[in-house]
């Protein structure tokens, strides 16, 4: 199999990727630990009750600010074709690595870009109860519905964490274990010639044209 190595991912890429990563799981961590009192010992992990409470809305401007730059620098790659639509339709094949039976992957198959409109929808969610929660006397007023708004946002905030932290372990899983190499081009920004033809057949002949 081919070694050579092939750019896959700019310096920036990278660099807005990790931001968006480590702010989610430190948003995470504390978002738990604020959530039931048995989980409260999370905040020891970031120095303690006041400091989890302290970052916590500034990880949230971090992830926020990170993944909408990730959003416009993704974004002209993201658009689902119908190369893509039979993809979702053979992801079971894709699942169980029968590959003869899956279309060939652009440089995202389906499945990354259905993870990154899903981000992209729960970061928006994310932004939006989170300032409502972080500041709600200026967004919301003093009116008859202030506490059940904030209560509501609470809830749909929650909703949305569990929800994220369910599609990070996939994303985690997917990148490392299910389909070693991956997780080398960002790290790196390049991936090797025999990867990229393994997993994004397209993008790779796309590469190698002149």
């Amino acid at each position: 199999m081919n070694s050579q190595r092939i750019p896959r991912f700019t310096f920036s890429e990278r660099v807005i990727h990790w931001a968006v990563g480590a702010s989610f799981v430190f948003l995470l961590v504390t978002g738990l630990a604020f959530s039931h009192p048995r989980l409260y010992w999370l905040t020891y992990l970031v120095g303690g009750g006041s400091t989890a409470r302290a970052l916590h809305p500034l990880a949230g401007i971090l992830f926020s600010v990170s993944l909408i730059l990730m959003f416009f620098v993704w974004l002209k790659d993201m658009g689902l074709d119908s190369q893509d639509r039979k993809w979702l339709k053979a992801i079971m094949h894709y699942i169980k690595h029968d590959r003869d039976k899956v279309p060939e992957a652009g440089k995202y198959n389906a499945g990354q870009k259905v993870f990154f409109w899903s981000m992209a929808l729960l970061g928006l969610l994310y932004l939006i109860t989170g300032v409502i929660m972080w500041k709600p006397e200026g967004i919301l007023g003093l009116g008859p519905f202030y506490g059940s708004i904030v209560n509501f946002m609470r809830l749909v905030h929650y909703l949305v964490t569990v929800v994220g932290g369910l599609l990070l372990i996939v994303h985690v899983y997917l990148g490392t274990a299910a389909y070693p190499g991956t997780l080398g081009g960002m790290l790196h920004g390049s991936v090797t010639q025999s990867w990229a033809a393994l997993h994004h057949p397209r993008w790779r002949r796309d590469k190698r044209s002149p």
